[in-house]
């Protein structure tokens, strides 16, 4: 199994976008979006980050 998005709706009624990995952990969350619309521009975000964002260790 791949990583996975899920939509969730919460008691504000707000839709909550979690980001899974294949492992089943929440690697990413967005609260507080309130449509469909604006939870399809945030995976659409993270997609574009994860793909071409810089790689910084901070170590």
């Amino acid at each position: 199994m791949s990583a996975r998005f899920e939509v969730l709706k919460d008691e504000a009624r707000l839709y909550r976008l979690q980001l899974r990995s294949a492992e089943g952990l929440v690697i990413a969350v967005a609260q507080g979006l309130r449509s469909l619309d604006a939870v399809k521009q945030a995976i659409d975000s993270v997609r574009e980050s994860a793909a071409t964002g810089l790689v910084v260790v901070l170590t």
